[in-house]
C-alpha cells in the first residue's frame, strides 16, 4: 500500500462516518486502522484492514 492510497482510504471512511487513520509501521509499511466502539461493553477496539480493503475505500475517493 501507498501513502496517498491510505490516506484517501481514511478520507473514504471517515466521510462515511468510521473512525479510521493511517498508520505506518515502516517506511515501507503503510496501513490503515479502523476503531470500532462496543455501547454494551464500552470498550474499543483497533484493527487494521486488509490492502483488498484499502484499495476499495481508496477508490471511492479517487475522482474527487
Amino acid at each position: 500500500m501507498t501513502q496517498e492510497q491510505c490516506e484517501r482510504a481514511v478520507k473514504a471512511l471517515q466521510d462515511a462516518g468510521h473512525y479510521a487513520s493511517h498508520i505506518m509501521g515502516a517506511p515501507d509499511d503503510h496501513g490503515v486502522w479502523i476503531e470500532v466502539w462496543n455501547n454494551d461493553l464500552g470498550a474499543c477496539h483497533e484493527f487494521r484492514i486488509h490492502n483488498e480493503e484499502i484499495d476499495w475505500w481508496a477508490y471511492e475517493t479517487k475522482d474527487k
